[in-house]
This record gives C-alpha cells, sequence and structure tokens, in this order.
C-alpha cells in the first residue's frame, strides 16, 4: 500500500512541475487571452489518480507558483483564493476518472470516447478553476477595472476570456494526445 501512495505523491509532484513550467516557458500574450495547456499535467493526473490527487497537484502548482515568484499578491486571503483553492479545484477534473479508467480497460480503442471524457474533465476542471479566479477578480481586483465599469462584467471579461482560450487550447492538445491515454491514463494496479 506505502509503494502505491509514494508512486501518487511522486506522480503528483511531477505533474505540479510540468504545470509550473509549461506556465513559465509559454507567456500569455494578454491577462484575459490565454494561449496556455498549462493545465493539462494536473488534469491528466487528475484523470488518472482521481480527485484528491488532482487537488493536491492544483494545490502544490500553486504553491510553486508563490516560491517561483509568479503570483501576484494583494492579500494573504487573495493569495490563498487565487492560487491555492483556484489552483487545487483543478482537480475536480477527477470526477471522470473511474469513467476514464472503464473506457480504457472496457473500450480501449475507442479514442472518441476517451477524449470526450478528457474534454469533459477539462471543462469541470478549468470551469471550477475561473469561477474561483472570477469571485476573487469581483472581490479583490475590481479596483483595476475602468471607471465606469461594473467588477463584475471586469471580472467576467478578464476571466471569461482565460477560461474560454485556455479550455479550448488543453482540449486541442487532448485531441492529439488521444492516441497516447493509454500510456498516460491507465493505472496499473497489479504486482502491488
Amino acid at each position: 500500500m506505502s509503494k502505491i501512495k509514494t508512486q501518487t505523491l511522486i506522480e503528483i509532484t511531477i505533474c505540479a512541475a510540468l504545470s509550473l513550467l509549461l506556465d513559465l516557458m509559454i507567456p500569455s500574450p494578454s491577462w484575459s487571452f490565454k494561449v496556455s495547456v498549462k493545465m493539462i499535467p494536473i488534469i491528466i493526473l487528475a484523470l488518472r489518480r482521481g480527485t484528491l490527487a488532482g487537488c493536491l497537484g492544483g494545490f502544490l502548482w500553486g504553491l510553486l507558483q508563490y516560491i517561483t515568484g509568479n503570483a501576484y499578491v494583494l492579500t494573504l486571503v487573495q493569495f490563498v483564493v487565487e492560487y491555492f483553492v483556484a489552483f487545487a479545484v483543478i482537480g475536480f477534473a477527477g470526477f471522470f476518472a473511474p469513467y476514464m479508467q472503464n473506457a480504457l480497460k472496457e473500450e480501449p480503442t475507442n479514442r472518441v470516447k476517451q477524449w470526450e471524457i478528457a474534454s469533459m474533465a477539462t471543462i469541470v476542471g478549468s470551469l471550477a478553476r475561473y469561477i474561483v479566479h472570477f469571485i476573487a477578480g469581483v472581490s479583490f481586483w475590481g479596483s483595476y477595472a475602468p471607471e465606469g465599469q461594473s467588477p463584475y462584467v471586469y471580472s467576467f471579461l478578464v476571466n471569461g476570456g482565460a477560461f474560454l482560450s485556455e479550455t479550448l487550447c488543453c482540449i486541442i492538445v487532448l485531441i492529439f494526445l488521444t492516441r497516447s491515454f493509454q500510456p498516460l491514463l491507465r493505472v496499473k494496479t497489479s504486482g502491488y
């Protein structure tokens, strides 16, 4: 049992580090439009190991953002909400882990079904993250809205654009990764 736990912890650490590297290597052109695939390692982790592992991976990624100086901190509460909570809820993609594991086992050649599950997981994880960012945008960043613009509209425009562009980028890359889903996502349980 400890071997499985150790392996899962190693996977969590590797996926969080990969997300950070993707974040650092691929700069976004603006706050509201992001050409980014940085969530993919956490989504793969969540589809492979489940919601808890995905949430821990996202939490660790948020912590790494701070450690490496890539966090924008206004207050302690804002930091916790935007870097620990928002990044952790990407792990909600793990709600689809049982469906993905079943699809990989029962229908290993049905790539369309695997892609559909991965796409839904991506939408759920990303939407959860950006709902948290939207709330934080209204609560903490609303004063940065252009004069006369509601903090709700400002946060929706900034975070909604980021949600749509980043989610679409991740889904498109997942389409190309579909051929690799078996080795990437299937958890081997024999031998432990």
